[in-house]
């Protein structure tokens, strides 16, 4: 292995590691703030505080995916060392973020009328117009220095990024719970949130400031017109992706506070939080090799490239399969100890939360995989019409056949199957390997066939714990921990049975034994 590649893998070792210590420590400070926010404010707010949510992630559309085409676009200049071109390329998303934060802030603004239409328990809270203004400047202000990150992802020290922002999310949680206990004002909730989020974004500055010091020493260089053409197309592409991403994934909030009110809205959040944050941890698992994947490709041997995408689908398999599991057989005792009986749902709804996130995050390995190659284009056209279906279907179950948040997830799975599961490795076999006959035995032995086969795994192990917990006499919060212990050893029992001779899995075990020796040998040295 050459010192470059080396180099490359032990940066992406280190993004993964402490990316990952960092989230859960992060999770763990969202749970204690929302517990201090259930008790003291309530489903209503809670209920309004996730719609607000939703509705920031549409006006992020403005954005356009510009931060992800200069990521792309720093991979090469960083990896030649040339710094004009990453100067160059720092200088125009300054620019361009500093627009996105004054056009977000307007059509914010703008969509301050169509609450009455979108909250159907408009009048049961006071000051909602003043308090989506707080959330607003709170995302408004986020555009403002942190553009600088940027070059942090692409240069393999995300974690340094991520270090900053744990830092000031736990001051923020601090006084977020003082401004809860002592006030019970939302208001005071929501400045802490901006105030803290402009220092972490003025802390980062400097800390990118230090790091790169030829930036600023290069703040009037300008890409050239190949370049901004370059960047333009990715973005158009981009336009597609951000639209199908937003309608697929921030549509339920809003769809379930116009037809079901707001305290709907608020049980639903609780689920929502639990399963993204499991969601945010295998995202950050499998993406922070975004960056060295790239370095990867700028090589153009296509063999290793992929040998190497497989090789990230069954890491990617094997997390989604086991992490699934864990939660259909501790959302609902882990919720009702932590929530109260009140904010539970059915366990028909759990099992489709479950499916929901077990689709779609199977999808991750080739999300990050089309991010590395930079095929945003034709990407961003199948997003456009995954959103039109998707919007589509959740609303139709929702309304026609009131089916409720099943309804709304139900849409979403749909969406992920039909068009999602398959176009998004399509592609990349078609513009990335160049190996289109390759696709058909990919997909349906590889994806699809090994998607039921751990699915009819995880129905098979929740069946058995869910009746182990009929005979248990225990508090729930205990049961929850039995269920993921339980869950996910027998998982990983059954999953090293079944793959322990396929040729990507060896070479997972063989990198961690590797790992697991040079540490314990470094130890005893």
């Amino acid at each position: 292995m050459s010192e470059k590649t080396s180099g490359r893998w032990r940066k992406a070792f280190v993004n993964s590691t402490v990316l990952t210590l960092l989230q859960l420590l992060t999770i763990v400070l969202r749970f204690v703030n929302q517990t201090f926010f259930i008790q003291i404010l309530g489903k209503e707010f809670l209920g309004l505080n996730g719609l607000f949510t939703n509705l920031l992630t549409y006006l992020s559309f403005a954005e356009l995916g510009i931060g992800t085409s200069i990521v792309f676009s720093l991979y090469k200049p960083i990896y030649d060392n040339n710094q004009k071109k990453i100067s160059a390329l720092m200088n125009f998303i300054k620019r361009a973020y500093t627009g996105i934060g004054i056009a977000i802030m307007v059509l914010g603004v703008a969509l301050i009328p169509l609450f009455p239409y979108i909250i159907k328990d408009y009048g049961d809270i006071q000051h909602i117009p003043i308090y989506f203004l707080l959330y607003l400047s709170n995302s408004v202000v986020s555009y403002f220095f942190t553009y600088k990150r940027s070059i942090l992802i692409a240069d393999q020290k995300e974690y340094k990024s991520s270090m900053n922002t744990f830092k000031y999310t736990l001051l923020q949680t601090v006084l977020q719970i003082i401004v809860l206990y002592f006030f019970k004002a939302y208001a005071l909730y929501l400045i802490v949130a901006t105030v803290c989020t402009l220092i972490s974004n003025l802390s980062i500055s400097a800390l990118v400031n230090r790091e790169y010091p030829y930036l600023k020493e290069n703040t009037k260089l300008r890409l050239n017109h190949t370049d901004i053409r370059q960047i333009r197309s990715n973005i158009v592409g981009m336009v597609g992706s951000r639209v199908g991403s937003i309608v697929v994934r921030s549509t339920d909030n809003l769809l379930l506070s116009a037809f079901m009110g707001l305290a709907i809205v608020g049980v639903y959040s609780n689920y929502l939080l639990i399963v993204t944050s499991v969601s945010t941890i295998l995202f950050k698992l499998v993406s922070s090799v975004t960056a060295s994947i790239g370095n990867l490709i700028a090589e153009k041997d296509v063999s290793k490239s992929l040998f190497i995408y497989r090789t990230h689908f069954y890491i990617n398999l094997i997390m989604t399969t086991v992490t699934a599991a864990c939660l259909l057989v501790a959302l609902n005792p882990f919720v009702r100890a932590w929530a109260g009986k009140n904010y539970v749902l059915t366990n028909s709804t759990v099992i489709i939360i479950v499916l929901n996130y077990f689709i779609d995050q199977l999808r991750q390995s080739s999300i990050v995989f089309v991010s590395a190659y930079g095929l945003f284009v034709p990407n961003g056209k199948k997003s456009v019409v995954e959103a039109v279906i998707n919007f589509i279907l959740s609303l139709t179950l929702l309304t026609v056949f009131h089916l409720g948040i099943k309804g709304v997830l139900i849409g979403t799975i749909l969406t992920n199957l039909v068009i999602n599961s398959w176009f998004e490795p399509f592609i990349i076999f078609k513009k990335g390997f160049a190996m289109t006959d390759h696709f058909k035995k990919f997909y349906f032995k590889t994806y699809f066939g090994n998607m039921i086969l751990m699915g009819f795994l995880i129905g098979i192990v929740s069946i058995l714990i869910t009746w182990l917990d009929t005979y248990l006499a225990w508090p729930t919060l205990l049961i929850a921990i039995i269920n993921v212990v339980l869950a996910s050893t027998v998982l990983m029992v059954i999953v090293f049975i079944i793959y322990r001779r396929q040729e990507n899995f060896m070479y997972i075990k063989s990198i961690v034994l590797k790992r697991l020796l040079k540490q314990s040998g470094a130890r005893r040295f």
